[in-house]
């Protein structure tokens, strides 16, 4: 979940400067109860198991 308020590039940045991660691609939902919803897709050269232990899904 993100900001309303906040736009594809400002995900994108914020995704890169807390994970240290590029992101290829982000798509954004808006909910019927009002919250935002972010999908990203990261770059293809990332191990998808490191990115989310690294971010402690796992």
């Amino acid at each position: 979940m993100v900001d309303v308020k906040a736009n594809r590039y400002q995900i994108k940045q914020a995704e890169k400067k807390l994970y240290d991660i590029d992101v290829a691609k982000v798509n954004t939902l808006i909910r019927p109860d009002g919250e935002k919803k972010a999908y990203v897709c990261l770059a293809s050269y990332y191990d998808t198991l490191d990115i989310a232990n690294k971010i402690e899904i796992i």
